[in-house]
């Protein structure tokens, strides 16, 4: 156990980052809950991000601090809790129908019968590959009465409502990048979408290992393919450490959690990049065989050192 480090500077730290993402134009978000030191660490940080905020209101900066995936820090600091779809969403659906082929289309659909067509509208993408996931995205939304049929609880004022013609890519106000080559998915989401025929500006939030640099890239790389980039930035803020004694960096834990099984049936995620499956192998498999999965590579997708190692500095 790593007892090298402490406190100081953490509120400082994240008030900067907050400052240079908010003066180039980023819109940002905390992701920091599960990767973070501690709780008085993610606090700390979130203090210096509401400072940030604040000066940059002041001072008419561009960007923006649209809230926190913490919902206690959230209500602490009078941010607006922000997340998207989860992959555990997918996941389970899957597992407790047994059904991968239909799952993604069920999952979409009971979350719209929920919580309404735009209502807490990102799409996570890559549970089971993106490929995969676009071919239900394309698709119409079914008549929400009939998703009762399988036990599922719709709101009574979207019952009322006939089938619609939007599908869920009309729908939802955009996507979530989590895995994967970065800039080839905001190409296959160009081309997505203009094959749907969608011409309103979509978002895409961008929340796989971000740093600054990273947000700066990938902001560049979807405002030239005319999409709404966003960021969810997570260990980058809540876990960014050094040595006392050497200055050094302190390396964070990569932690991953996610739902093992559902209904007795193991529940999987195979990402856009093989480092971030999970799950039993034999099903993985399996369900890779039936969906036609292709396998990925990226060079920047090593879980192993994504979050750099014991000797590297501090990343900007």
């Amino acid at each position: 156990m790593d007892t090298d480090w402490d406190y100081d500077g953490q509120e400082d730290k994240a008030y900067a980052k907050g400052i240079r993402l908010l003066e180039t134009g980023c819109v940002v978000s905390e992701f920091g809950t599960r990767r973070r030191r501690d709780y008085h660490t993610q606090a700390l940080v979130f203090r210096g991000l509401v400072k940030s905020k604040k000066a940059a209101d002041a001072a008419g900066l561009p960007g923006k601090i649209t809230g926190t995936s913490n919902v206690h820090l959230a209500m602490r600091f009078g941010i607006p809790p922000i997340g998207t779809v989860a992959h555990e969403w997918f996941m389970g659906v899957a597992a407790i129908l047994g059904d991968y082929e239909g799952a993604t289309l069920k999952a979409l659909s009971y979350w719209v019968g929920c919580f309404g067509e735009g209502v807490l509208g990102i799409a996570l993408t890559d549970t089971f590959g993106t490929p995969v996931f676009l071919r239900a995205f394309g698709e119409p939304i079914p008549d929400l009465k009939t998703i009762t049929a399988d036990a599922v609880t719709v709101n009574k004022e979207l019952e009322q409502e006939s089938t619609t013609a939007k599908s869920f890519a009309e729908v939802f106000t955009g996507v979530r990048q989590d895995s994967g080559n970065p800039a080839e998915f905001v190409t296959l989401m160009r081309r997505f979408y203009d094959d749907q025929g969608i011409k309103g500006k979509k978002t895409i939030v961008f929340s796989d290992s971000l740093n600054i640099e990273l947000c700066l890239d990938y902001k560049k790389i979807a405002e030239e393919q005319g999409f709404q980039p966003t960021f969810g930035v997570g260990t980058f803020l809540t876990n960014d450490f050094v040595h006392k004694t050497t200055g050094k960096k302190s390396t964070p834990l990569n932690i991953v959690i996610k739902l093992s099984s559902a209904n007795g049936n193991n529940a999987i995620k195979i990402s856009d990049n093989i480092g971030k499956n999970t799950g039993d192998q034999q099903t993985v498999n399996k369900v890779k065989q039936q969906l036609g999965y292709v396998e990925k590579g990226w060079d920047l997708g090593n879980e192993a050192t994504r979050w750099g190692s014991e000797n590297d500095a501090s990343k900007v």
